[in-house]
């Protein structure tokens, strides 16, 4: 068994002590991922606030995969192979599970709130792993099961918090849950096609993905949401909500997933997907702690409960642990092949 096989697999030796400019650029780009993950779920929040998140038209989306679909501006920077060299109905594939997942996602988020999202969400880390293990039969330690197992019973007091709480708000954390699996998996095959076969360079990647989730929600934005334009028109008068500002809001999560996709993938085929989902926990808990901060006196589910932060601190304590009984089998692989 080759070393990274119980958690993601090497770039052909590349993921190796990386040079001071790749270094800098991978700091940049995971801090910038960072930023950008933190922010999409508290503006999503924000669309609800000012009445754009009528979760049947989904305008939200749009936006969204605009951003995605716009990192294609990089193939003038960087040296790209001929696009029609390229299995892309492989990205086209994906995207079916992306574009169902983030639909999820975001509408379990207009409904449960950005606390809950945030923990579910979190989760990424530990179903990417079980893929891992599912599709392609790597093996998991004692410790890593434990984790995983942690990381399931936090999930499983945000379920109880949010039933508490109501039947929208339970709506919404099993909508995010399903989502986060869906996410998981649509994260496992991008790695897959961008690090083995023939390689899909990850900006294409992304790019293909966003342009043909575009394509999709695009159509429905013509068809459905301009035939029930009332859904959109009405609250946001009610909210008190212009144009002006819809537009910055929308302009800004455009923006942000640019940003967090280009990032993202880049980072994806540079630590792989189960390292890359340790960001999520980061992310989680920042999203956690503003969305207290920021709506609480607006929307009580985004409150803090001693409920929800003990389900935060197990579900990210599960993902740490995975983590890193991960890297101590990594080290002990990398240990034995050096001894053969």
């Amino acid at each position: 068994m080759a070393a990274g096989s119980l958690a993601e697999p090497l770039l052909d030796g590349q993921r190796g002590r990386p040079d001071g400019l790749h270094a800098a650029r991978l700091a940049a780009c995971l801090a910038a991922c960072v930023a950008t993950g933190v922010s999409q779920p508290l503006l999503m929040s924000q669309l609800r606030f000012a009445g754009l998140a009528d979760p049947t038209c989904q305008l939200y989306v749009v936006p969204y995969y605009f951003g995605m679909a716009s990192t294609g501006v990089l193939m003038v920077c960087k040296p790209t192979p001929r696009l029609a060299s390229l299995p892309l109905h492989r990205s086209v594939f994906i995207a079916c599970f992306g574009i169902v997942a983030q639909s999820l996602n975001w509408t379990g988020n207009m409904f449960a709130g950005s606390s809950i999202f945030a923990v579910i969400y979190s989760s990424v880390t530990i179903w990417a792993a079980l893929l891992s293990r599912v599709l392609m039969q790597r093996v998991l330690t004692i410790w890593q099961w434990c984790g995983i197992f942690v990381v399931f019973s936090g999930l499983a007091i945000t379920g109880f918090e949010a039933k508490h709480q109501g039947d929208k708000i339970f709506l919404g954390a099993a909508m995010v849950t399903v989502g986060a699996f869906l996410h998981a998996l649509s994260h496992s095959l991008s790695e897959l096609i961008s690090v083995r076969g023939a390689r899909i360079p990850p900006y294409v990647n992304s790019c293909v993905q966003g342009c043909v989730c575009c394509t999709l929600v695009g159509t429905w934005q013509c068809t459905y949401t301009v035939s029930h334009w009332e859904k959109i028109a009405i609250p946001m008068e009610d909210a008190g909500t212009t144009w002006g500002y819809a537009s910055l809001l929308l302009c800004g999560v455009a923006a942000g997933n640019f940003v967090h996709a280009a990032t993202f993938f880049y980072l994806l085929t540079s630590i792989g997907v189960v390292s890359t989902g340790v960001l999520k926990s980061v992310q989680s808990v920042a999203v956690f702690c503003l969305a207290h901060f920021l709506y609480c006196d607006r929307d009580e589910s985004q409150c803090f409960t001693p409920v929800k932060g003990a389900s935060l601190v197990t579900v990210v304590c599960g993902v740490l642990c995975y983590v890193a009984a991960t890297g101590a089998a990594q080290s002990r692989q990398l240990a034995g092949s050096y001894e053969k």
